[in-house]
């Protein structure tokens, strides 16, 4: 009762606004950040930041700002590892792979979105019917959209709308440059040059000194 009763608390007054935004961004190490935002009544603010950081855990961080004189938003985020089957939240698993070339980097991120384990009751799956979330994603290199299952991509950027009702998994592909092994290399073929240079303008009168043909008659 009292997991239901905080879940009827923190959800209610989102998901009848309709203004859930979830922002998932991706580092190139594989750190994963994810933030929930809503706009809610001042009335419900303080209560819903409990409730939220009850919920979810305090290992989240939850916060209200004021917008305009009846409304606020409320805002929770958590920062994680890249280690694999990782639970953020419950009903929620996210894996994040790195594969590197010479020069190229490639960005794999798999969300799966088990309803079940978050919506456990008719009243919790009633409450969560009312809405559709916005789910977006910032990847560390450019998306490819032929590998990313998402509604649509923007460069480095993907979004979707979640149905909270509905089990999903999400797969983001993103390709990315390695810049410090590029900067090595332009390092390298600098210092090359460096100490090449002084032999240069002998190479080149080597190169121009004219030649001499023997004839034989």
């Amino acid at each position: 009762m009292m997991r239901m009763a905080r879940l009827v608390v923190f959800c209610l007054p989102l998901l009848l606004t309709g203004c859930v935004e979830v922002e998932i961004q991706v580092s190139s190490l594989g750190k994963i950040t994810q933030t929930f935002t809503a706009a809610v009544s001042q009335r419900a603010a303080d209560v819903l930041k409990a409730a939220a950081q009850n919920y979810l855990g305090r290992d989240w961080r939850v916060t209200v700002e004021r917008k305009g004189e009846k409304m606020n938003i409320i805002r929770a985020w958590k920062s994680y590892s890249q280690a694999a089957g990782t639970k953020p939240m419950p009903g929620v698993v996210a894996e994040f792979r790195r594969r590197n070339g010479w020069f190229r980097a490639t960005y794999e991120l798999k969300i799966r979105y088990e309803p079940s384990e978050l919506l456990q009751t008719k009243d919790e799956r009633a409450i969560a019917s009312n809405s559709k979330v916005t789910v977006r994603f910032f990847m560390p290199g450019r998306i490819l959209p032929e590998q990313s299952t998402v509604t649509s991509v923007d460069g480095n950027k993907a979004e979707l709308t979640l149905d909270p009702l509905s089990r999903t998994e999400v797969q983001i592909v993103a390709v990315g440059i390695i810049w410090w092994r590029l900067g090595l290399l332009l390092l390298v073929i600098a210092v090359l040059i460096w100490f090449i240079a002084p032999y240069v303008p002998r190479i080149v009168e080597r190169l121009k000194r004219p030649t001499v043909k023997v004839v034989q008659r």
